[in-house]
C-alpha cells in the first residue's frame, strides 16, 4: 500500500517548482499550494482555483510595508498575509476531497515554526491519522529532509527525488 504521505525533494535551487508546475498542470483535483518564482518573485499559487497572489515583496513595496506585515528570511522578503492565506488554504484543502494536497515548501521558516507554520503540522497528522482524502506531497529541500521529518514526525512516507518519475 502507498503511504499517504510523499515528500518531493531535491537540492536548493534545482528547479522543484518547475517541475511542479509541470506536474499539476494536467491536473484537475489539486489541493495545497506551489510559489513559482515569476520575473524574478516569488507568487502563491493555490492549485484549488489556480489563482496567484503576490507573495516575495520587491524593494519598493518592502520599503512601504509595515514591519508586522513582513516575513523575513535570510535575504527575502515575504507578505505576512499572504503567509496567513496560504496556511488557510492548506488547512481547507487537507478537509476537502482533493487527490493530493500539495505543501511547496518546508523550509527554514517552518523549522522554527514561522511561515506555513502552524498548519503544516496540522495537515501533516491529519494525514498520518487516515482522515485525509488523497495525498499529501510535502516539498522539501534535500538538505533539510532529516530536520523536516524530525521536526513533524513523519515516518511513513514515500520519496520522490527531482529527476525521478512523478507519482499518479
Amino acid at each position: 500500500m502507498q503511504n499517504k504521505v510523499v515528500i518531493f525533494t531535491a537540492p536548493v535551487k534545482t528547479g522543484k517548482t518547475e517541475v511542479l508546475m509541470e506536474w499539476a498542470r494536467g491536473r484537475a483535483n489539486l489541493g495545497g499550494i506551489l510559489a513559482p518564482d515569476l520575473d524574478g518573485q516569488r507568487h502563491l499559487l493555490k492549485l484549488r482555483d489556480r489563482s496567484l497572489q503576490a507573495f516575495q515583496l520587491s524593494e519598493e513595496a518592502l520599503a512601504k510595508a509595515p514591519a508586522e506585515g513582513v516575513v523575513s528570511i535570510c535575504k527575502f522578503n515575504f507578505r505576512a498575509e499572504t503567509f496567513a492565506d496560504a496556511r488557510k488554504t492548506l488547512l481547507e484543502d487537507s478537509q476537502g476531497r482533493f487527490d493530493w494536497v500539495v505543501v511547496d515548501e518546508i523550509g527554514k521558516l517552518e523549522l522554527k515554526g514561522e511561515g506555513l507554520e502552524p498548519a503544516v503540522s496540522a495537515v501533516v497528522d491529519w494525514y498520518h491519522s487516515g482522515h485525509g482524502h488523497g495525498r499529501l506531497m510535502l516539498v522539501v529541500r534535500e538538505e533539510k529532509l532529516p530536520q523536516v521529518l524530525e521536526y513533524f514526525n513523519i515516518t511513513d512516507y514515500d520519496t520522490v527525488r527531482m529527476g525521478g518519475p512523478m507519482p499518479d
